[in-house]
């Protein structure tokens, strides 16, 4: 092993979980004092129909917040100069193991009437004021996870993995039938925590 190097390797790139697919970014996107959030298409493969925020997979070399303004100007028609970038909030592990970064911008309320919802990914798009989500604390839940296929493992190993906890917990909100859940639920309790904060 060259010490130089691994030295130089390890002090030349931020730490990231082992295993991490490709990071993601997604804009919480504040029109005035709303959140601006979107309904994906129903024919998408993963996660349809969810309520989510504007974002994906970054590419290669590419920054969070690059990715999350080239990202909405894709999905929404929103063009990078009307939209104010604040910065990179604290970023989230998914339960898939990829590292999301979420960036917190405004823009006009006015933006929001020339939106360009792309159809092959967005099926809608609404708002939710601010004082909405802080009125109305996240809703808790909890769900069990099976462990499936433990007996096709070594015994030790199954018998270890039996003993692991599979319940999963979470918050949701939901607004006029929206469900607003799972990671995008856990930006948006950090953007009303960041507006509390910063009042």
């Amino acid at each position: 092993m060259d010490w130089n190097r691994v030295t130089h390797t390890l002090n030349t790139r931020p730490p990231r979980p082992i295993g991490q697919g490709r990071p993601s970014a997604v804009l919480a996107l504040l029109a005035g004092d709303r959140l601006v959030l979107e309904v994906r298409a129903k024919t998408l493969r993963h996660q349809p129909g969810e309520i989510c925020l504007p974002g994906g997979g970054l590419e290669p070399g590419e920054s969070p917040t690059a990715c999350a303004l080239r990202e909405t100007r894709e999905e929404l028609g929103i063009p990078e100069e009307a939209l104010q970038v604040a910065g990179l909030m604290d970023f989230l592990l998914h339960s898939n193991g990829r590292v999301v970064y979420p960036v917190l911008a405004r823009c006009d309320e006015a933006v929001l009437e020339r939106l360009r919802p792309n159809p092959a990914e967005v099926e809608e798009v609404f708002s939710v004021p601010l004082a909405w989500f802080r009125q109305n604390p996240p809703i808790p839940y909890q769900y069990r996870q099976e462990n499936t296929g433990l007996e096709a493992l070594p015994p030790q190993l199954a018998d270890w993995l039996s003993h692991y906890p599979t319940l999963r917990r979470g918050g949701y909100w939901d607004y006029e039938g929206k469900l607003i859940w799972g990671l995008t639920a856990r930006v948006v309790a950090q953007v009303v925590q960041l507006e509390t904060e910063c009042e």
